[in-house]
């Protein structure tokens, strides 16, 4: 018979959890960190970071036939939030002892920094000289120069901007449902499903055809992945 070797360390209960994450929501993707204690076998509460690519949602991607870089037309910010926030975690249904999934419910409300680059485009341009005429040139343009366009050739360089960027401070609230799928104690590994509302007092202004968008409203899917330990 072939003896069954029990590793000790399953039956420690750990008090601190480290997890790394990513996700994708209705508006783009993100990852994130999060520094959590184990209060007890029914509540773990968390220190949330988390940088997240915003897009509009009605944003379409176009490229002339002779180009090979893409654009969206009417884009005005390129939008990157940092998030930083408390989460509670609240124990549904725990795992037989075969293993199997957690259940949990999660709630969550911090603070959210906006980072708005200006979305710059490649154009033909026609400027406009001294004896009354025009001459055509290349130029990058924010979308507030689309007066004077000819044509759009494609998406400027990503360094177009940087030394414009602008913060818009928010906060946000977060709601949803763990899954915890790890097979161990030390190992901590969860899915993640839920909503965030983000409110900018400011707003983000990100299409020319839309006004600014003060409440963002999003879906989001989030798979983490880390370690429980002891600290005391």
């Amino acid at each position: 018979m072939t003896p069954v070797i029990l590793d000790a360390q399953e039956d420690i209960i750990y008090n601190r959890e480290s997890t790394v994450h990513a996700t994708v929501h209705s508006q783009g993707l993100g990852i994130g960190y999060k520094q959590g204690k184990i209060r007890d076998i029914h509540k773990t509460t968390y220190w949330d970071f988390e940088l997240s690519y915003l897009r509009p949602l009605k944003q379409i991607k176009l490229m002339q036939y002779y180009s090979t870089s893409s654009f969206v037309y009417g884009k005005l910010n390129d939008v990157l939030i940092l998030r930083a926030g408390y989460e509670e975690q609240r124990r549904i249904y725990g795992k037989p002892y075969w293993g199997g999934v957690e259940l949990r419910w999660l709630y969550e409300a911090g603070a959210s920094l906006a980072l708005l680059k200006p979305y710059y485009y490649m154009v033909l341009v026609a400027k406009p000289t001294q004896d009354g005429g025009y001459v055509e040139e290349y130029d990058y343009q924010t979308f507030e120069n689309s007066s004077l366009w000819i044509e759009i050739l494609g998406k400027a360089p990503f360094k177009h901007g940087l030394d414009e960027i602008k913060l818009r401070p928010g906060v946000y609230v977060k709601g949803g449902m763990a899954f915890e799928i790890g097979t161990s104690r030390l190992r901590a590994q969860s899915i993640e499903v839920g909503a965030v509302v983000e409110y900018f007092p400011q707003g983000i202004p990100l299409m020319a055809q839309n006004p600014p968008s003060y409440v963002i409203p999003t879906l989001y899917l989030s798979y983490s992945w880390g370690s429980r330990y002891n600290k005391y």
